[in-house]
């Protein structure tokens, strides 16, 4: 890995500039990764808008390092949950291990690094992620504790208040999936969070998609032409989205869908199987694959 003494940092980049700030602050977090603030502010610069840079893939095996030490619930959850969203936003290409070929390297702000800068680079990077990725157990662990886990599934699904709903478990997953290279998975659970509203396009006519739930039953999921916020009700075209069983979920979604129940993350539990779903495009009658819809 790249060693925090090492001249090359100031020909990294971050979100606002050169990679001096960022090695600055990981010198200061080696020994203070209790403070919130100061993973904030080295979050800020290593992490925007679902883009990353070269100096977050230096950066990544002192955080693991961190994440893997510190006796603390909350920095555990808060770098395992950065670094996974971090690994989310690479630009990785055909395949995801080979990180020398990141698109991070190439970017036109990005100074041309040595090779063996690189190798140093991409070696601490891989390492980090491998810790990373053993550290699920440990950070649901603490997470369960604090969560309740019996869900009322009726409550649920009729859309009412659920006092068990785990706000912090969509986060986990997500982060657990980049590890773990469900990187379509991550994205669509950091993009969509909340789970009452998600996005994408018709992949054969293109034509934008609103797929919301249903009022009145959070189980079942509608595709809509028009944005519900902005529509007109009486005018808006939409599909009644036909959920798969359970298992018959491809293999990403099976797994996610155990882990949100056992986390707490119960309207995405419910929803997964109209994830995985097929409906008739509004807009060209076609019957396609809701997942290929939002995740292109």
């Amino acid at each position: 890995m790249l060693k925090l003494n090492d001249p090359a940092w100031s020909r990294l980049t971050t979100a606002y500039g050169d990679g001096e700030e960022a090695v600055q602050l990981l010198r200061r977090l080696v020994t203070a990764a209790e403070d919130a603030e100061l993973r904030q502010e080295l979050f800020e610069l290593l992490l925007h808008q679902d883009t990353i840079y070269t100096a977050t893939l230096a950066a990544m095996p002192y955080l693991a390092a961190m994440a893997e030490t510190t006796e603390h619930t909350e920095t555990l959850v808060d770098l395992y949950i950065a670094c996974g969203w971090m690994e989310s936003g690479r630009e990785h290409g055909a395949d995801r291990l080979d990180i020398a070929s990141s698109g991070e390297f190439r970017r036109e702000r990005q100074p041309k690094l040595p090779d063996e800068t690189i190798a140093s680079i991409v070696e601490g990077y891989r390492i980090g992620l491998e810790r990373l990725s053993h550290l699920y157990e440990q950070a649901a662990g603490f997470d369960l504790k604090g969560n309740k886990q019996s869900g009322d599934a009726a409550s649920i699904a009729s859309g009412e208040p659920e006092d068990n709903e785990n706000p912090e478990a969509v986060y986990l997953l997500a982060a657990q999936a980049a590890y773990a290279g469900e990187i379509e998975v991550a994205r669509l659970l950091l993009n969509f969070p909340e789970g009452d509203e998600y996005s994408g396009a018709c992949p054969s006519c293109q034509a934008d998609w609103y797929v919301w739930p249903k009022e009145g039953d959070a189980e079942v999921l509608v595709v809509y032409m028009d944005d519900p916020v902005t529509a007109q009700k009486e005018n808006r075209d939409s599909a009644v989205v036909q959920a798969i069983s359970a298992t018959s979920l491809r293999a990403e979604l099976q797994k996610l869908a155990h882990e949100a129940g056992r986390l707490g993350a119960h309207r995405l539990a419910v929803t997964i199987p109209s994830l995985d779903g097929q409906a008739t495009c509004p807009e060209c009658g076609s019957e396609v694959s809701v997942w290929a819809a939002l995740v292109g």
